[in-house]
């Protein structure tokens, strides 16, 4: 390669690596010209006549298009490697001259792959030099750099041009105005390929929707969580994504969408999740729900947003293969996702269970870490007098209480019958005690009924903080159970913090 391109290839912006995903991947059957419209509206074409010159000794020929962009950002910052992965025609990995060892290619493959299905981007600094990768499922692009100490300000700058690549692959993927029906069902299958997360199908089905009517779109589908309701699981970015996670109520018309199983069209001002959001404007509001099925069985709705698109048009037969495609990967991406939640949630109060708890504690922590070991007073009494019904009810009141009491990072399970149990990363124990506080008084003031009459409810904490009760993390469960003890002993309803250790 010139000198003058290889200048070129390191003169590289973000607006330029823009200008090169328009002009390498302008060919039949991608369309992923119209889709970077978004960068080139603000970057211009200004660089395309260089960027052609730089190719001009690379012929561009499906289905090598994204390996030249990924091996233009690999020269750009002159890594020692790149790879793409998710895409219908294979992996890609791209290296230079230099010779990299093949633990380190092996390495750095499996890093991209991790970051296409966590979605979030990862700096690995190895003797090697820095892994850099991002995704978005089933996408993912990655660069490994020749240096293992590198600023922050580059690695976040190399992660932001991945992030572009992989938003071509993705947007590259999806299917053009007039493609006939079986051909967005293919799109739909590719995308879909691989691990079949629920997030990830459900994703892929509504990105695929909206390109195609050219309006957003959500889908609510049933038997989701704890309470197995009828719940929104993905929104496209032209939806309401306040919508993400509500429950929809039966009389709603995506409900009776998957009722009737026929698409039911909102009318007048109604909403068509039946979901009551400040600001969300009448034409936010309307629109159709198509149901999904599973043979013969109605598992959920694609909703269009806006008015009814016209039956005769060709948006209308893609959204029709479109939903008989989705039904069934959705309702199979549900099964895996119900066993996987299954294994890790307690079905009664839908905390982690014992399980999950403890893996998530195993995990490495930077000190201090509090746990808090929390314990109902007298249930034993409540399931004698009341009726193990009443027991389990107290549970779920009591769980309620502790997921409100605690921040996101914090992890809050059920590890036994009445037993729960509190995992604070980067907390001293003072800032666990007040915790624990707040969690017993929240259980002894808030009025828990049974069958219309108030019960009274206590609990007793003990609470043990690495390093201050103990000098290995893995001996906190130990002090927490004794601080736990002593706070039984002492007449219950109380917190008591472990003694340090000597």
């Amino acid at each position: 390669m010139k000198a003058p391109v290889v200048w070129a290839g390191r003169a590289l912006s973000v607006l330029g690596l823009a200008a090169v995903l328009f002009v390498v991947i302008r060919v039949p059957g991608w369309g992923l010209a119209a889709a970077a419209g978004g960068f080139l509206a603000a970057a211009g074409l200004a660089l395309a006549p260089v960027m052609r010159v730089w190719l001009a000794d690379r012929p561009v020929s499906r289905p090598s298009d994204v390996a030249h962009v990924v091996d233009l950002l690999r020269r750009a910052y002159g890594a020692r490697a790149a790879w793409a992965v998710g895409l219908p025609d294979g992996d890609v990995e791209a290296m230079g001259d230099e010779q990299v060892a093949r633990d380190a290619l092996r390495r750095g493959a499996a890093i991209v792959q991790l970051a296409s299905i966590d979605g979030r981007a990862h700096v690995v600094r190895e003797p090697e030099g820095t892994y850099v990768a991002v995704g978005d499922f089933p996408f993912g692009s990655g660069v490994l750099l020749g240096q293992a100490e590198l600023a922050r300000g580059v690695t976040e700058e190399v992660a932001e041009e991945l992030r572009r690549v992989v938003a071509g692959m993705r947007l590259s993927a999806l299917p053009q105005r007039g493609e006939p029906g079986e051909l967005v069902a293919k799109r739909l299958a590719s995308i879909t390929s691989g691990v079949q997360t629920l997030e990830a199908v459900a994703r892929a089905g509504v990105d695929l929707a909206q390109q195609v009517a050219e309006r957003g779109a959500a889908i609510a589908l049933s038997g989701v969580g704890p309470a197995q309701a009828l719940e929104v699981v993905a929104v496209s970015t032209a939806a309401d994504k306040r919508l993400l996670g509500h429950t929809v109520p039966e009389g709603a018309p995506a409900a009776r969408a998957i009722g009737a199983a026929v698409p039911v069209v909102s009318r007048g001002d109604e909403d068509v999740f039946g979901i009551a959001l400040a600001d969300r404007r009448r034409r936010d509001r309307a629109g159709t729900a198509f149901p999904l099925r599973d043979g013969h069985f109605a598992v959920g709705a694609l909703v269009i947003m806006g008015p009814p698109l016209d039956p005769e048009s060709v948006a209308a037969e893609q959204l029709l293969r479109l939903v008989l495609e989705l039904g069934g990967r959705l309702a199979a991406a549900r099964a895996v996702h119900e066993a996987e939640r299954r294994a890790i949630i307690d079905q009664l109060t839908g905390l982690p269970n014992r399980r999950e708890f403890e893996r998530q504690r195993g995990r490495k922590q930077d000190a201090p870490v509090t746990l808090i070991i929390l314990d109902l007073d007298r249930f034993k009494v409540v399931n004698d007098t009341l009726g193990h019904a009443a027991g389990d009810a107290a549970l779920r009141h009591v769980a309620g209480l502790l997921q409100g009491a605690i921040r996101d990072q914090d992890i809050a399970a059920r590890i036994g019958g009445e037993e729960f149990a509190v995992w604070m990363p980067q907390t001293p124990i003072a800032e666990g005690v007040e915790v624990a506080e707040r969690i017993r008084r929240a259980v002894e003031t808030t009025v828990w009924r049974w069958q219309g009459e108030p019960r009274p409810l206590t609990l007793s904490c003990g609470v043990a903080t690495f390093p201050d009760s103990v000098g290995d993390v893995g001996n906190l469960p130990a002090a927490a159970d004794a601080a736990l003890y002593r706070a039984k002993q002492a007449g219950r309803n109380r917190v008591e913090k472990a003694t340090p250790h000597p």
